[in-house]
């Protein structure tokens, strides 16, 4: 749909509130994805911020390799706090908007990190028009938003000797000062 701005400017009118569309009418699948998309976005918190600690946190790991790792971590942290918790609150609450300054302060850091993240692009833009759907639209950010950070920190990081070394150094650790 297009809009013209200039012609609400004329007649007064301005946007203040985007209302986003349900995944589902059906209470029990709003809930069910919920928990699926809450229990991802915590592994990916975890995930990330165990990566960027253990790098941090051992000399061994100082190098542009990790470096650059550890600064992907971050910026999946950032990236997932920028989309995940709205995405939650439109899922189990009426409250499915965001405001003009809410939406752009999200698009803002949105469009940051989508630099780095755009492998959906050419899926969504190149498939065929016969083959499009509006739910395949949502099935495919809901994918790209949740997933792809859920298992980035094991693609990138956690399958590297060094840093799982590190982790279970770290982990070790903890299970030492729990135990004495």
């Amino acid at each position: 749909m297009n809009f013209n701005c200039s012609l609400w400017q004329e007649n007064g009118m301005s946007v203040k509130h985007f209302v986003f569309a349900k995944f589902s009418e059906v209470t029990e699948q709003c809930f069910l994805l919920f928990t699926l998309i809450l229990l991802m976005f915590l592994a990916s918190l975890t995930g990330n911020a165990l990566i960027a600690l253990t790098i941090w946190t051992h000399p061994v790991l100082h190098t542009p390799m990790y470096f650059f790792l550890a600064n992907l971590s971050l910026l999946e942290i950032g990236y997932t706090c920028s989309v995940i918790p709205k995405m939650l609150q439109s899922l189990v609450s009426e409250a499915r908007g965001i405001s003009l300054e809410g939406c752009a302060t999200q698009m803002f850091f949105f469009t940051l990190f989508v630099t780095l993240f755009f492998g959906s692009g050419p899926i969504t833009y190149l498939r065929p028009k016969a083959s499009h759907s509006p739910g395949m639209d949502k099935l495919l950010a809901l994918f790209y938003t949740v997933v792809t950070s859920t298992v980035n920190p094991i693609i990138y990081s956690l399958r590297n000797k060094e840093v799982k070394a590190a982790l279970k150094r770290i982990l070790g650790k903890k299970k030492v000062l729990t135990h004495v």
